[in-house]
């Protein structure tokens, strides 16, 4: 690794971890002023967060996160793995929900944890996602899904569906 990319890759590690600690220490919770300020630390940590997007925090994303606008993101979201989450706009996203972005394939039975995967989760305009939610995979969701409090999604879904459910199925068309 030559030092250039070193110095870019220590700088974006800088970024995050400070625009980390004043979204999850200073500016957590819901006071008006505060949004502007977690979006605008966010984007400058290299995040894409829309106009309007409200973020509680405390968060934790060790991946890439594209937020659309006026989208709601609680307390407890978290991105792990080195894969991205795009969420669209209009969306409200419960506590503690979690995206899992990377992954092994099967190993011997030496290690079982293969090869490192990463996954791309899209999650489409004017979703509500219910608190607790783990999402897994290489997945999409449809617009105007909702999905159940507590569900492990692992599958691709079509607009305007009630998910829910271990691992989540569909319950109803909206």
């Amino acid at each position: 690794m030559n030092m250039l990319v070193l110095k870019k890759r220590i700088v974006k590690v800088l970024k995050k971890r400070i625009a980390f600690f004043f979204v999850n220490n200073v500016f957590y919770g819901t006071f008006p002023n505060f949004w502007p300020i977690k979006r605008n630390l966010l984007n400058w940590a290299g995040m894409e967060i829309g106009s309007g997007a409200k973020i509680v925090g405390p968060v934790r994303i060790t991946g890439d996160l594209k937020v659309g606008e006026n989208t709601w993101i609680s307390t407890g979201f978290t991105v792990h793995g080195n894969g991205s989450v795009i969420i669209g706009s209009n969306c409200d996203i419960g506590p503690d929900v979690t995206f899992l972005t990377g992954s092994h394939k099967f190993g011997s039975h030496e290690r079982r944890a293969g090869v490192g995967l990463s996954f791309r989760i899209i999650i489409n305009d004017g979703i509500w996602i219910g608190g607790r939610s783990t999402f897994v995979g290489d997945i999409e969701i449809g617009k105007g899904c909702m999905i159940g409090a507590s569900s492990l999604v692992n599958k691709s879904c079509s607009d305007d569906l009630l998910i829910a459910g271990i691992p989540a199925k569909i319950v109803k068309k909206l």
